[in-house]
């Protein structure tokens, strides 16, 4: 049974194709694009649900990522502090050793005096 109408617009210039659709015709349409809808809202919803799993992950890995730097930040720390550490140790040592072959050239000018 012919008696409804179905109007499309194709496109910005308003031309419309006039389409002679039966009821059943048209609730098939309707039934056909409600399914599209659904699974368009379907896929929407996951690829939501995709981005919102992506970026807690990323979250959790940017955590990660500080936690990592800072590890790294206070270990560099501690070496620069065991290098200058090492670095005035050595300074004290040759101190010392300065003040002992001091004395030592001391004692042997003494001895080669006495002599």
């Amino acid at each position: 049974m012919l008696g409804k109408a179905w109007f499309v617009s194709h496109s910005s210039a308003y031309r419309y194709i006039v389409i002679l659709m039966t009821d059943d015709q048209l609730k098939q349409l309707i039934e056909s694009n409600a399914k599209s809808i659904a699974a368009l809202s379907n896929a929407m919803a996951t690829e939501r649900e995709a981005i919102a799993s992506d970026r807690e992950e990323r979250r959790a890995e940017r955590g990660q990522l500080y936690q990592y730097l800072g590890r790294i930040a206070a270990a560099q720390s501690n070496f620069y502090e065991v290098q200058a550490d090492y670095y005035h140790q050595l300074a004290v040592l040759s101190e010392r050793q300065t003040r002992t072959e001091e004395q030592i050239v001391k004692i042997l000018q003494h001895l080669s005096i006495t002599e």
